[in-house]
C-alpha cells in the first residue's frame, strides 16, 4: 500500500505553516473576507472561543480550503484519530522519526511543539460528525531567537461518509483554514524569509489535510499494529486507550495484516508507506 505521508506528523506543523504561509500571502496580495456566520454555526460553539473564533474567519490574513480526500476508513475510527490528536501522533511516533510532541492539557484543550521553534496550543471550538471546529493560537520564534511570529488559526475539518454496496465505509473530507497574524512587522520577517515561507506553505497545506486519512489507512490496514501502539501511550488516558484497541478489533478487516507498516524514504515530497 502506497500512501503520502506527513513528515511533521501534527497539526500544530501545519498551523506553523499557514501562518507563516499567511505573511508571505499577506505581503503580496489581501483575501476576500468571509461571513462567519456562513463557514460555521456561531450560535454553537463554545462561548468562550466564539469572539476569537469569528474575528479570525471575519477578518484572516489568509484563507486556504485544502483539496476533498477520500479514503477507506470505520467512521469511529476517523473520529477517534480526529479527536484523540495525542494518540494519532504517538501512532506516528512509532513508525517515523519527528520532533514534533503533544500533549492534553484539558478537556477538548491540547498543546504543542514542532522542534523547530514553534510552540501551539488549540481547542475544540464546535464537535460533530460532520464538522469540526479548532481555534489554534501559536507562536514562532526564528532559530536565533531574533524574529517572533504569533498569529490564531482556526481549522474547520468538513467529513461526509458513505458505504459501498460490498460493506466498506469510507470517508471524505477537506480542511479549511483562515489565518490571522497578530504579530506586528510581520510584513518584514514574510519579505525576508518568503522563499522557505512558500516551501513550506506548498508543503504542509497539502500534507495536512492528509494526515488523519494517512494514520486512517495505517489503522484500518494494520489493526494489530494499531492496537499495540495505542496502548503504549501513557499520555493517553487508559479508557480511550482501551476504547480505540477494542474499536480497531472489532472493526478487523479480513485482509488486514498482522505486521507493522514500514516508511520507505522517497523525495522530499512525499513518503510511502510499504506493506
Amino acid at each position: 500500500m502506497n500512501v503520502r505521508g506527513i513528515r511533521r506528523g501534527s497539526l500544530a506543523a501545519l498551523s506553523l505553516a499557514l501562518t507563516l504561509g499567511a505573511a508571505a500571502a499577506g505581503a503580496r496580495a489581501g483575501t476576500k473576507d468571509a461571513d462567519p456566520s456562513q463557514v460555521v454555526p456561531l450560535d454553537r460553539l463554545a462561548p468562550a472561543l466564539r469572539d476569537s473564533v469569528t474575528e479570525v474567519i471575519a477578518e484572516p490574513t489568509f484563507h486556504h480550503k485544502g483539496t476533498p480526500d477520500t479514503f477507506p476508513c470505520q467512521p469511529k475510527i476517523y473520529q477517534a484519530l480526529l479527536y484523540e490528536p495525542v494518540l494519532t501522533l504517538g501512532l506516528w511516533h512509532d513508525i517515523a522519526t519527528t520532533p514534533a510532541r503533544l500533549w492534553q492539557v484539558g478537556p477538548e484543550k491540547f498543546e504543542g511543539t514542532d522542534g523547530a521553534g514553534t510552540t501551539a496550543s488549540w481547542e475544540y471550538a464546535y464537535k460533530s460528525p460532520r464538522l469540526n471546529v479548532m481555534l489554534c493560537t501559536l507562536e514562532h520564534a526564528t532559530p536565533r531567537g531574533n524574529a517572533k511570529l504569533n498569529g490564531r488559526i482556526v481549522l474547520v475539518v468538513h467529513s461526509a461518509y458513505f458505504r459501498e454496496s460490498g460493506g466498506d465505509f469510507w470517508i471524505k473530507h477537506d480542511v479549511e483554514a483562515f489565518v490571522k497574524i497578530d504579530s506586528r512587522g510581520w510584513k518584514a520577517v514574510a519579505r525576508t524569509f518568503r522563499p522557505l515561507i512558500e516551501k513550506l506553505l506548498e508543503e504542509q497545506v497539502q500534507e495536512g489535510g492528509l494526515f488523519v486519512s494517512l494514520m486512517g489507512r495505517l489503522v484500518v490496514s494494520y489493526p494489530t499494529w494499531a492496537s499495540g501502539v495505542c496502548m503504549k501511550q501513557d499520555g493517553v488516558a487508559m479508557p480511550v486507550r482501551t476504547g480505540f484497541r477494542d474499536l480497531v478489533m472489532q472493526s478487523r478487516r479480513p485482509d488486514a495484516s498482522p505486521g507493522r507498516p514500514q516508511l520507505v524514504e522517497n523525495p522530499p515530497a512525499a513518503a510511502t508507506i510499504r506493506r
